[in-house]
This record gives C-alpha cells, sequence and structure tokens, in this order.
C-alpha cells in the first residue's frame, strides 16, 4: 500500500494502490476495495461524498498523465459517492455554496478544493461510469481498452494543493432540535450531547408506538444518525 506524501505523487494519503504514475487511467472502486490485475497509475476507494471526493480530484489534478477515471464499485449507501463524484464531473460546483451541482449524496460540498482545480478535474479526465461493477475482470478490461485511447498528457502543469481539511470548518447540516425516539413516552435525543431526556421536541421520527432505534456514526464528512427497526 503506497501513501502520499509532501513533494511525492500522490500528494494526499488515503486508501489507495499505485501502479505506473504515467497510466492514463485511475480506477476508483468507492465503497469496496477490489483487486483488479493489468495496469493503471493508481486505485483506490472513495466513500464520502465531500472529503473522498476531494481526494480524488488532488490526485488526480497533480498529475498530468492521468487522463480517464473509472468509477466503479458499489455505491456508498447514504452518501451516494459515485453519483456525486459523476454529478460533479458533469455540473461542476456551485461557486457561491461550494455544493455540488445535482449530486444526490448527504452532504456534497467540496471546500477544500479551489474553483480552478474542480475545473480542471472536469477537464482532464473524461470519466466511465461503472458503478456497482464488481468483477475485477470487467474492471482491468476497461482500464486496457482505454489505455489504447490515451490522448496524451494534459496540456498544463500539475496542480497541487494543500489538503487541511481537519483545520477548516466544514459547512454541515445541523440539528438544531431534539429528535423523538419514542415518542409514546417522551423520551427524546439530544443532538449535541447524545444524551436522552424528557424534553419536548420539535423533530419526529415517529407519531406512533415504535421500534425504531438510533445509531449514532462518526464519518469523515461528521456525525450520522441512523435509524433501525427492531425485531
Amino acid at each position: 500500500m503506497e501513501k502520499g506524501s509532501s513533494g511525492s505523487w500522490p500528494p494526499v494519503p488515503g486508501d489507495f494502490e499505485v501502479g505506473d504514475p504515467s497510466h492514463p487511467v485511475a480506477i476508483c472502486t468507492l465503497g469496496k476495495k477490489i483487486e483488479v490485475s493489468g495496469n493503471y497509475a493508481i486505485i483506490g476507494t472513495c466513500k464520502t461524498e465531500n472529503i473522498g471526493i476531494e481526494r480524488v480530484i488532488m490526485n488526480i489534478v497533480s498529475n498530468p498523465s492521468i487522463r480517464f477515471l473509472i468509477l466503479a464499485g458499489p455505491e456508498v449507501p447514504g452518501h451516494l459517492t459515485g453519483r456525486s463524484l459523476k454529478a460533479l464531473h458533469e455540473f461542476g460546483v456551485d461557486s457561491t455554496n461550494r455544493r455540488i451541482i445535482n449530486a444526490d449524496g448527504a452532504i456534497p460540498y467540496i471546500e477544500n478544493v479551489p474553483l480552478e482545480g474542480v475545473e480542471r478535474f472536469r477537464k482532464q479526465i473524461a470519466l466511465i461510469e461503472m458503478i456497482n461493477v464488481t468483477e475485477s475482470t470487467s474492471i482491468a478490461k476497461a482500464s486496457m481498452d482505454l489505455e489504447s485511447k490515451n490522448p496524451g498528457e494534459y496540456p498544463e502543469p500539475p496542480l497541487w494543493y494543500d489538503f487541511r481539511s481537519a483545520s477548516r470548518k466544514t459547512k454541515r447540516r445541523e440539528l438544531k432540535s431534539d429528535i423523538a425516539i419514542l415518542p409514546e413516552y417522551n423520551l427524546n435525543l439530544d443532538p449535541l450531547t447524545f444524551t436522552i431526556t424528557k424534553r419536548s421536541s420539535k423533530s419526529v421520527l415517529s407519531e406512533h408506538p415504535t421500534r425504531v432505534s438510533v445509531e449514532v456514526r462518526e464519518t469523515d464528512s461528521g456525525t450520522l444518525l441512523v435509524g433501525k427497526e427492531g425485531p
């Protein structure tokens, strides 16, 4: 497993493996690590529709040799990372709020990559959609076919950016009121402290007796509350 570091390509670390940096094909397998034989510049996962996509952009625009991005593997539930990345390539990012235009993901914001980097990404690569394809032989064949169509290096210098997502405030949707966990018992979850109280709530999950519970999950994009129905 190779990791990016300052002064070397790829510049941004992540869950990926580097092949031949001069190869024209990058492969993103979204929510699952897939072993693919054959040649490629880089292959790895991308599980979030914000920071994950930012890492993909930075590692591609810093290498003009990459001209194709194969988008394969299983879609990531909730994040819809593949569909969000496809929307970014097709429509770009809203310059006012940095939201990926027409993206379906939960928090599809690109905040750590300048708009010029986003546009460079859109121009530099052709996106080959194979979302939900997990057969390694199919992905390898697509990469081999694209290699023969290599148009050559992108005719502009590489773009390198400092990745500082940890020190920046992300624009995420915040819950402003309690969540009713068991409305029939007036039990509510405080989204700030994750404590259960009997305070009134403006956010109701159910108006009837329910077996739904809420699981708190921490991800790169923030805190997710996942509802689960019991037996």
